[in-house]
């Protein structure tokens, strides 16, 4: 409250305060300022637990009054970080959610008074929390910082530009496995050593992820906690931060169904290799620390569309045990400059962190060719192709692209790409075989089925066999009766007339 600023400060404070707080003031309503309530929040300063970082408390201590930046992603322990720091030299925090502030200049700037003017009062340090989460709101805070005499904390996911005062920057590094296993076992209590061990190597997770997964695998848990649990809790965890980007895809297929040549499955296996023993192969072997850059797996699938590119997707990972999450280029993409970026950052963390596979069908409307700048979209349209090419490069987890048009990929990316299998249109004996294949078990046939003249008679994908065959289904179901080659060749003609080609009348 008033009192507890010094004298000095405080007298600076009450003249500035507009009427109507000085009026609720008076009233004896010592809280917070009410235009205030749904944006900032005091946090008490609590016991300090974890690494505090010595050069913010050093800073604090000092009398320069600096401007304290610890950068990372959400999740990292930004705030935390900073607030363990304050609550060193016994002082606790203001929260300020940026994201929250207005968007209207003259009303920001009030808004930023109001806040350094409680900060003030109350004996606090403002902590600005996602400060990028609106631009202005930097702006509006160095404007202001002038007439406010006390230390100033933000967190950020990048660098930002503060000219009035001294800036003290931490950037965060993701805890590497030592801190992660102590974190879970901190968390998860009273699971096994082995529980522990196995989800700190095998989630390369931020604390504030480790801490919501903990929670979610505690909740889930009847008795002792298993992998399973923490599997489920990092599951839940990883799909709040995909939410709107991905989707999780589940599939019901098997190897089974799958035809393709003998040299494109054995590029699937060496993929499903590189996934499995590139841990063994890069950091027992020592592999990493000779290919620098480059720790992740990028494959490419390319073909006619219906050759099982997508399924094939979904096979490997459910083989790996490997959530796979479908991006949605719909979401991802952006008209406004700079979200397109964004969101790309927030989808490859979460899939690194979570230990998933992403999936971008349909590649080429994201990963084409840079062309030549003619225009303002042209110019924009080309740095979001540099910074997929860069962030493809660093990225050290699992990411498949698929395409119809593999000449529209751009080069670079291709030489980032670990494994590109090229899904062919079936041959006739792979049609034959496609046609058997999807007919299930339990489904009623006649025994007058011809895989084999289907095959010769039309040149289809196993996208458009597996259309035919569920078109003859329901066809025969309508009928009462098995399916027959009638129906199955009545599908296929439709089928094969809707690619434009024409079909001849079976003879009778």
């Amino acid at each position: 409250m008033v009192e507890n600023a010094d004298g000095a400060q405080a007298a600076s404070v009450m003249r500035q305060l507009p009427w109507h707080r000085g009026v609720a003031l008076a009233r004896g309503e010592l809280g917070l300022d009410r235009s205030l309530l749904d944006l900032v929040e005091i946090r008490a300063r609590t016991e300090v637990k974890g690494t505090v970082h010595r050069a913010f408390v050093d800073a604090l201590r000092s009398p320069e009054a600096p401007f304290l930046l610890a950068i990372g992603p959400e999740g990292a322990g930004r705030s935390t970080m900073l607030a363990q720091a304050a609550a060193t030299v016994g002082l606790a925090t203001l929260r300020i959610r940026c994201a929250n502030l207005s968007t209207e200049p003259a009303c920001l700037h009030r808004q930023v008074r109001a806040i350094l003017r409680e900060a003030c009062m109350f004996s606090v340090l403002p902590l600005f929390e996602n400060l990028d989460a609106q631009p202005a709101v930097a702006c509006a805070l160095e404007r202001e910082l002038g007439g406010f005499p006390r230390p100033v904390m933000a967190s950020s996911a990048n660098a930002m530009r503060i000219t009035t005062r001294p800036v003290i920057v931490h950037r965060i590094e993701k805890p590497d496995v030592v801190a992660r296993r102590s974190l879970w076992r901190e968390l998860l209590g009273d699971a096994s050593e082995e529980v522990i061990e196995a989800a700190a190597v095998k989630y390369t997770l931020w604390p504030g992820a480790i801490r919501l997964a903990a929670k979610n695998a505690l909740a889930i848990s009847t008795t002792d906690v298993t992998l399973a649990a923490v599997d489920d809790g990092v599951r839940a965890c990883l799909g709040e931060q995909l939410e709107g980007l991905a989707k999780r895809v589940d599939w019901r297929q098997t190897w089974n169904d799958v035809v393709l040549p003998r040299d494109q499955l054995e590029q699937l296996i060496e993929l499903a290799a590189r996934v499995r023993h590139r841990a063994h192969v890069l950091e027992t072997c020592g592999f990493g620390d000779k290919i620098g850059k480059g720790h992740g797996v990028a494959a490419l699938f390319s073909g006619p569309p219906g050759t099982g590119k997508t399924m094939v997707a979904g096979l490997l990972a459910q083989e790996l045990g490997i959530d796979l999450y479908q991006v949605d280029l719909s979401s991802v993409v952006s008209k406004y400059i700079g979200e397109t970026e964004k969101q790309l950052a927030k989808l490859f963390d979460a899939a690194e962190s979570g230990q998933a596979m992403i999936l971008f069908d349909e590649a080429d409307s994201l990963f084409a060719k840079r062309t030549q700048v003619k225009s303002s979209n042209d110019r924009y349209a080309n740095l979001e192709v540099n910074y997929l090419l860069q962030r493809l490069e660093a990225f050290t987890g699992i990411c498949l692209l698929t395409t119809n048009h593999e000449a529209a990929i751009d080069e670079a990316f291709r030489r980032r790409i670990a494994v590109h299998v090229r899904f062919p249109m079936p041959e006739e004996r792979e049609r034959a075989e496609l046609w058997r294949s999807l007919l299930p078990a339990a489904a009623h046939v006649s025994e007058d089925i011809d895989p084999a003249e289907l095959a010769r008679n039309f040149e289809l994908s196993g996208g458009y066999i597996k259309n035919a065959v569920l078109r003859a289904a329901y066809l025969a179901a309508d009928q009462g009766t098995a399916i027959s080659m009638t129906h199955l060749w009545r599908a296929a003609r439709a089928e094969y007339e809707s690619l434009g080609k024409i079909a001849h009348q079976r003879a009778a």
